[in-house]
């Protein structure tokens, strides 16, 4: 295991990444666990072991199809890592 490092100086590394993606898709790769080691949340910031791999998502969740319109709303939320309004 290496050192933990800030979300963006792991993505402007030697991760695979061409160009480094936008600090919102940092946060969301980093929330959802795209990565293996997972990022850890430390206070306000996402720290990441340097030397993780991106991974991206193995599988999309499926929501029951007889699911409460507002249970299946938060869910949806919950997923797509959009807040609240």
């Amino acid at each position: 295991m290496g050192q933990l490092v800030s979300l963006e100086d792991w993505a402007s590394g030697p991760n695979g990444f061409k160009q480094p993606p936008s600090r919102a898709s940092l946060h969301r790769i980093a929330k959802t666990g795209q990565t293996i080691p997972r990022a850890l949340k430390q206070g306000r910031r996402w720290v990441i072991d340097e030397e993780a791999k991106f991974i991206g998502l193995l599988a999309s969740p499926v929501l029951p199809p007889r699911m409460p319109k507002a249970v299946k709303t938060l869910m949806e939320r919950v997923i797509n890592g959009s807040q609240t309004t």
